[in-house]
């Protein structure tokens, strides 16, 4: 989705947009959207509220040349309330300056911040305040909900991706498990129960098959007296690839979206 800001003139009655002095009124303020950035602004802003399921902003500095918004860390406010006109009223959760630990660095954070919220955690910290949560003016403060409720919109993907993920791991034992073979030698033995090889001949035989399937890791062998024989391990490719598609399919399921 591509952002783009339309600036529509409305000149006073009896001028014109070619008129000098709202041509030039117009000219300005194409310029300040353009010093906005609103495509990469807004685009920000959506992946923000897609990824922590709404936006948190205030205004920095609004002025005739600047116009600065800064972020404020989504698990650190929530609105649950609305001004006379509707606007949601942001609260801000101090403690979030306590997890700066260089206190220089905290010291720049708070210069940042607006008055408002830097005042309360100076107040908080003496004691002078209970809580640590202040609210922001709706004239500087805003939020974007990307759901009624405020969740990620991809809240739900997180078990349905870890049971994929999950399902990958079972399906690649599988595979190993059906290249793995045995090798058996069986020694035979005469009809009356004597021995054919003794079993240091049997030992010998043994370490030869040994050294014969060195190079392959997913062979072993086994010398006994009787028959050769491969055992191969058995399992249901089918089965493991239909698991591993319905766990895929459960995540778009989950999203709400075809694959």
């Amino acid at each position: 989705m591509k952002y783009v800001g339309i600036l529509i003139p409305n000149p006073s009655a009896g001028n014109e947009l070619s008129t000098p002095y709202v041509q030039k009124r117009y000219n300005n303020a194409l310029d300040y959207l353009d010093k906005i950035g609103l495509p990469e602004l807004l685009t920000r802003i959506s992946m923000r509220a897609l990824i922590d399921g709404c936006y948190y902003g205030v205004l920095q500095n609004v002025s005739k040349n600047d116009f600065v918004i800064l972020d404020l860390p989504a698990e650190y406010c929530r609105s649950n309330f609305r001004d006379f006109h509707g606007n949601d009223v942001i609260e801000f959760n101090v403690t979030y300056f306590n997890t700066i630990v260089d206190e220089d660095v905290r010291k720049q954070a708070l210069k940042v911040y607006p008055k408002v919220i830097a005042d309360h955690y100076r107040r908080w910290v003496k004691g002078q305040v209970k809580t640590p949560w202040v609210k922001v003016p709706t004239d500087i403060g805003f939020c974007f909900p990307f759901t009624e409720d405020g969740r990620p919109l991809f809240l739900d993907l997180i078990t349905a991706t870890l049971d994929y993920d999950v399902a990958v791991d079972v399906n690649k034992e599988r595979d190993l498990e059906e290249i793995r073979k045995i090798i058996v030698q069986k020694i035979p033995h005469m009809q009356d129960g004597a021995l054919l090889f003794e079993p240091d001949e049997a030992v010998s035989m043994h370490e030869g098959a040994v050294g014969m399937m060195a190079g392959n890791k997913n062979v072993s062998v086994l010398t006994t007296y009787a028959d050769v024989d491969a055992i191969v391990s058995n399992t249901s490719s089918e089965a493991s690839t239909n698991a591993l598609e319905k766990s895929l399919q459960n995540i778009y399921s989950k999203a709400g979206v075809s694959s």
